[in-house]
């Protein structure tokens, strides 16, 4: 099976400040891949280097053996879709049209039929039909993200770069958007996800495997279950924590340090 990315040798400085060293990674088809780390671990710049946000000082970055540093914007944007860690623009358009700036890659001459219904499926797939005609700048911010993550999905690229997408959001709507791209993931024989995030518990429920950062390194990438240990939990975050596994379709769930001390109170 031909790899959909491949990450070979990536490193990235801020100044004389070394970030990311030695980044080796790959992910196929149909994976969503989760990056944990502490904050300031460099999973967001990671994200960046491969969306060319940032310039990696050395590596390659590969999609389905194409190099991304050759490719110009359009061609890229077909490639790759990036949600941002936080919203800043603010549009003045209704919700339906921020969305379809999603097709913008490959929307020559005129918005076609077909362009408007892969809109309209989307924002029905995310439950964001209530607010469709609404303006984009009349939101809260976990509704706008909502949107920006839906124009990213409309987009129709091959692999979904997330950074920190369900921060803004209730936990209602963090599993419901990670349920939902999980099944677009799971249905598609030419897509993949790489989400930053910084719950453990929902790294170990939605991905598929996770890459831990730890000091500008991939210090362990697996299933969640091998990744996910008492060692590298106290090594990469520096506190105490109880695997509970997997058990009749329950994911695994990871109890930290405040919640031991709690549970022998």
């Amino acid at each position: 099976m031909t790899e959909l990315l491949s990450v070979k040798d990536l490193s990235f400085n801020w100044g004389e400040n070394k970030v990311l060293n030695g980044i080796n990674f790959s992910i196929q088809p149909n994976e969503v891949v989760a990056i944990l780390g502490v904050n300031g671990a460099g999973k967001s710049t990671l994200i960046k280097c491969i969306n060319r946000i940032l310039k990696m000082k050395t590596g390659s970055v590969q999609m389905f053996s194409k190099d991304l540093q050759t490719l110009n914007l359009i061609q890229l944007s077909r490639l790759v879709s990036y949600v941002p860690q936080s919203v800043r623009t603010s549009f003045g358009i209704d919700v339906f049209d921020v969305v379809l700036l999603g097709r913008r890659p490959h929307i020559t001459w005129r918005v076609s039929t077909r362009d408007q219904d892969i809109v309209s499926e989307t924002i029905r797939f995310l439950s964001l039909d209530e607010f469709a005609f609404r303006r984009f700048d009349q939101l809260s911010g976990g509704e706008r993200q909502r949107v920006i993550i839906a124009k990213a999905i409309a987009q129709g690229a091959n692999l979904i770069l997330m950074d920190e997408p369900t921060s803004d959001l209730d936990l209602k709507n963090q599993i419901g958007t990670m349920k939902s791209i999980k099944e677009i993931i799971s249905q598609s024989q030419d897509k993949a996800a790489l989400i930053a995030i910084h719950d453990i518990n929902i790294a170990a429920k939605f991905a598929d495997r996770i890459l831990l950062l730890h000091e500008g390194k991939i210090v362990s990438n697996g299933t969640p279950s091998e990744v996910l240990t008492p060692e590298n939990i106290a090594t990469v975050f520096g506190v105490t924590s109880q695997i509970i596994p997997s058990k009749d379709d329950k994911p695994m769930r990871i109890l930290i340090e405040d919640e031991l001390q709690e549970g022998n109170e």
